[in-house]
């Protein structure tokens, strides 16, 4: 996987047109620009890593409780 969130291609051809852009589109372009900038920081790659054990955690333990609701469905047999 990347470690850019969009294309660097697809950045540089939209800055390009920043000439050409009316006053709404250049505040759009630049609020998407920081918006990206935050994601890439090293607190978002703290944050998006945080969530990625938690998630891990929760499907051990989603997992763990399928496999006890299992071995009791057993023991009624």
């Amino acid at each position: 996987m990347s470690d850019h969130i969009v294309d660097p291609n697809l950045l540089a051809v939209i800055q390009s047109l920043k000439p050409y852009m009316n006053n709404r589109a250049l505040q759009c372009t630049e609020l998407v620009e920081t918006l990206l900038e935050v994601l890439a920081s090293e607190q978002a790659r703290r944050a998006q890593e945080k969530l990625k054990n938690l998630r891990a955690e929760y499907k051990q333990t989603i997992k763990a409780a399928g496999l006890q609701k299992k071995d009791f469905s057993k023991n009624d047999k």
